[in-house]
């Protein structure tokens, strides 16, 4: 009688040591170290970018609200106190400086420098442009909005 060695499947599979898992996850949490600060600030800068679509959103809003009602909706950008508001009825919006300092730019300008952009029932609004900047360090990061009258859109610009 002869009798055959027969090896199983695993016999000749290695699995990880423990000092090679160890060293894996070691070198998993320096790489984590060095990158971790940089999506740290990645997260604050773009506080200034939400902060501008969070405006345009608000825009186009006021022009669809104005075209679904059939009456003018007003905008109020009011720099002194960096924030914003719908009228008629809406609570104040602050932007806080840290998420970027608001400048605006438009024809009808109210005594105590705020700024109204208007929204017609023909989906054309008043113009203009809001400016929303952030100083980091020495360099300046803008992003300006501009109001086209005609086509009643609101577009976003970079500026460095």
């Amino acid at each position: 009688m002869k009798r055959t060695l027969t090896r199983s499947a695993y016999a000749g599979a290695r699995g990880f040591t423990f000092l090679e898992l160890i060293l894996v996850l070691l070198i998993i949490s320096v790489a984590l170290a060095l990158v971790g600060p940089t999506i740290g600030s990645r997260l604050k800068s773009g506080d200034l970018r939400r902060t501008a679509v969070q405006l345009r959103a608000a825009m186009e809003l006021m022009r669809v609200r104005a075209v679904q009602q059939g009456q003018e909706g007003v905008l109020v950008v009011a720099p002194r106190t960096n924030s914003y508001w719908r009228e008629p009825g809406s609570a104040e919006i602050e932007v806080p400086a840290e998420s970027g300092v608001l400048s605006a730019r438009g024809p009808f300008v109210r005594e105590e420098g705020q700024v109204e952009f208007r929204f017609y029932p023909d989906g054309t609004n008043s113009g203009g442009e809001v400016r929303i900047e952030k100083r980091q360090g020495g360099a300046l990061t803008a992003y300006v909005l501009f109001l086209d009258p005609l086509l009643g859109s609101a577009t976003i610009w970079r500026e460095e």
